[in-house]
């Protein structure tokens, strides 16, 4: 008997052992289909049409009496836009990021720190070839056309790549991510990030409670292993869920709510599973523990967590699904996005519906999809703020 199996064989009666002692909802995680071998892929940055930014509701710190819904004044030719609840950022077409808000230890980019409101958006300097800007609350990561990420905000240990000795200071201007590069486009969570590279690779880093950066125990920059040819990725709260180029979905870490696909509920694994009953996906979306596939054929489809409304289902109540249940109500769909407890949808002929709740809606918590009014046609959303067609609305 050689070393080597000896040593698989050891491993083996170790795992069988440790599996007497698991729960069943951690041996069916231990037990789930890895996610299968795919194509490759050569993924693109998504398709932007400039437009004008709307406010169909009112960031948090806004002094009371601050209109909305309302057009963001100055901010035309808008390609992509993130709500940080407090502050908002923009790209323009011609590649400069705007803000707006409250400033919080530097989320307006501008150079201070201390905490203020400012309602007129203004330019950031520093970054003027920017493709898409993305926020985790209110830190804010830019990618630009040479594939490196540049961020600002609150959260320095974000903004530092996962690093922790750079104290607790917000970062006020713009500075590359250490390590990133080759970045089509990024998946924010709430207490970390992901990005899906030019390859079809995802690498994350940040808070790795969860088992969401994979088999990596740390907090800096790492590489997803066993997941590959992926075209968009997203956070969900305690997991990450991640479209491949062939419409499959697969998704790591915590199963609490169902958000890996497996009954019964519960464990957590670092390696990424298939998610059956999803194909031809070409978008996720995440919110606090709820996920959201988009597929080709238009219809947006709900797993995880159900609290407020946020699986669509018509149920408020705080309940878990593990299986993934289109949400109904809706037209064919051409972009989805989510916020806290809620989901967001841009159909194809511009309407936005929203559901849930967290989003000022007229109808206040929403257990089904219902529309937002808005001026002209929308382009794309994030949070309580949307691209329209009309650059005068």
């Amino acid at each position: 008997m050689t070393a080597r199996t000896w040593l698989r064989m050891l491993a083996a009666g170790v795992a069988l052992l440790g599996l007497t002692g698991c729960s069943a909802a951690d041996r069916a995680v231990l037990g789930a289909p890895p996610c299968p071998d795919g194509p490759a892929a050569r993924p693109e940055p998504p398709a932007a049409r400039p437009g004008a930014l709307w406010a169909w509701g009112p960031m948090d710190g806004a002094p009371e009496g601050t209109e909305a819904p309302a057009p963001v004044p100055g901010l035309t030719d808008v390609v992509s836009v993130a709500d940080g609840r407090f502050t908002t950022a923009a790209v323009r077409a011609d590649g400069t990021v705007w803000t707006y808000g409250t400033d919080i230890k530097g989320s307006l980019g501008r150079g201070a720190a201390e905490r203020r409101y400012d309602g007129t958006p203004r330019q950031v300097t520093g970054v003027d070839d920017a493709r898409a800007v993305y926020a985790v609350g209110p830190t804010f990561f830019v990618v630009r056309h040479d594939g490196t990420v540049w961020a600002w905000g609150d959260d320095r240990f974000l903004v530092d790549g996962g690093r922790r000795d750079g104290g607790h200071a917000g970062v006020t201007r713009p500075r590359a991510v250490p390590g990133v590069k080759d970045v089509v486009s990024m998946g924010p969570g709430s207490l970390n990030t992901f990005t899906v590279r030019s390859d079809g690779r995802v690498q994350g880093w940040g808070i790795n409670l969860t088992r969401v950066l994979g088999e990596s125990n740390g907090t800096r920059l790492t590489t997803i292993d066993g997941v590959r040819g992926i075209v968009d990725v997203a956070p969900a709260g305690g997991a990450v869920v991640a479209a491949r180029a062939d419409g499959l979905v697969c998704a790591w870490g915590n199963n609490v709510h169902g958000l890996l696909g497996i009954e019964p509920r519960g464990g957590q694994t670092g390696r990424p599973v298939h998610v059956t009953g999803l194909t031809d996906v070409v978008q996720v979306a995440g919110g606090h523990d709820t996920a959201y596939a988009l597929d080709r054929d238009g219809a947006v489809h709900a797993w995880g967590r159900g609290a407020g409304g946020a699986l669509g289902d018509g149920d408020t109540s705080d309940h878990s699904s593990a299986t993934p249940v289109r949400v109904t109500g809706l037209p064919p769909i051409r972009r989805i996005a989510a916020y806290g407890l809620a989901g967001l949808a841009v159909d194809v002929r511009g309407g936005l519906w929203a559901w849930g709740s967290g989003l000022a809606l007229d109808s206040g918590p929403a257990a089904r999809p219902v529309r937002v009014r808005l001026p002209a046609p929308a382009l794309d959303v994030s949070g309580r703020h949307v691209i329209l067609t009309d650059a005068g609305a």
